[in-house]
């Protein structure tokens, strides 16, 4: 059981994390290392590419926490909780463009900070229950299959909405 300070700790660097990784390709000069941290870091405005921005930070903590903790449990809870935000991030992003027509930057970061909060909190509540411990492989697989689709994507997205940026390009 973790207590409230470590918490409220993990939940600050997660979205602080989360965060600045949007800003990262920015200050990197064009070449094969930024081509590589494409892969972890946003590359452009769209909703897709934004769930690096939640994805990475879960698979760290999750690792850190199951590591440190000892306790296998917290990378399943974290592994899960991170896909959960994904979804409700890309659902909320969808829902308020679609009447917007557009991203307005402070909603934005209201949902993704919402986002992130409401599913760390998520992740330790899921971190009590038994079924996090149970087959451990299967969450390393998830985690790899999430991952690996998201390193496909930022090399052949997709046509759906969530890959056009606010100007409509992919």
């Amino acid at each position: 059981m973790i207590d409230r300070k470590k918490k409220c700790i993990t939940i600050i660097h997660m979205i602080v994390l989360g965060t600045c990784m949007h800003f990262v390709l920015e200050l990197l000069p064009s070449g094969p290392i930024a081509v590589f941290l494409g892969n972890i870091f946003p590359v452009n405005e769209t909703s897709w590419e934004h769930m690096k921005m939640i994805w990475y930070p879960f698979l760290i903590a999750g690792t850190i926490y199951s590591i440190r903790e000892k306790d296998r449990g917290y990378f399943a809870a974290f592994v899960v909780s991170g896909a959960v935000a994904m979804q409700l991030q890309l659902g909320l992003f969808s829902i308020y463009q679609s009447f917007t027509g557009t991203s307005i930057l402070v909603i934005d970061i209201i949902i993704y900070f919402g986002t992130m909060l409401f599913c760390i909190l998520l992740a330790y509540d899921f971190a009590d229950k038994g079924w996090t411990h149970r087959v451990f492989p299967l969450w390393i697989v998830l985690a790899v299959l999430i991952t690996a689709g998201i390193i496909y994507l930022t090399y052949c997205p997709g046509k759906g909405y969530v890959f056009l940026d606010n100007e409509g390009f992919m």
